[in-house]
Order: C-alpha cells, then structure tokens, then sequence
C-alpha cells in the first residue's frame, strides 16, 4: 500500500524547517563558540569538557535542530520510497546519512579510522 502523497509532503516541508533551524543555529553557535571549540566533534567535545557558558543558550537548541534534521530526513526518505523499487534506501539511507553527515559533528578525527 503506497503513503499518501500529503504525507510525504508534509514530513518534506517539516524536513526542510528542521534544516532551516539547524543552519539557524549553527550560524548563532559559530558566532558564539569559543575559537579553539572545533566542529568537527563538537558534540563528544562538549560531553567530555562540559558545556561552555558562553554557548549554553544555542547549544541545546542546535543539539535538538540537529538530531531533529536526521530524524525527519530519514523518515522522509522512509516515506517516499516505501512500497517502490528503492525501498531499500529505508534500511541504507540512515547508515550512510550517519556516515557522511552525523558522525562529522559527533567524533573527532583521531576517534575514526578512515
């Protein structure tokens, strides 16, 4: 049984806002942070040093932008493929979204091996 077309519709516009929120604050958390605060594991950086008072009010708003962007993406894509030929991408689309999106902000470097 195919999704309703208004659903997918609707997940999509909800996508698109929870992308929006989080460019949002990301530009306020890059104005905000510290220098030597990096991106690139800047989630395992704050759980392991504290979070810095100077970005305690964007943090947990972009924390939320963040994960709700990936929730809401892969349910989309969950959605528009269901019951088609590439109803496999349910099961690949979040690995791979993780892979090359996710883990840039949750792992340094030296945590992974490629």
């Amino acid at each position: 049984m195919p999704v309703p077309k208004y659903l997918v519709v609707l997940f999509l516009v909800l996508t698109v806002g929870a992308f929006a929120a989080w460019l949002f604050y990301s530009l306020q958390m890059h104005r905000t942070k510290p220098n030597d605060l990096a991106w690139r594991g800047i989630v395992k950086m704050v759980a392991l040093n504290g979070l810095p008072q100077v970005i305690a009010g964007v943090y947990s708003r972009w924390f939320l932008a963040f994960w709700a962007f990936f929730i809401l993406t892969c349910i989309t894509v969950g959605l528009a493929v269901w019951a088609t030929d590439h109803s496999f991408l349910i099961v690949i689309f979040p690995l791979l979204f993780y892979y090359f999106f996710v883990r840039y902000f949750m792992w340094e470097k030296a945590d992974l091996a490629d």
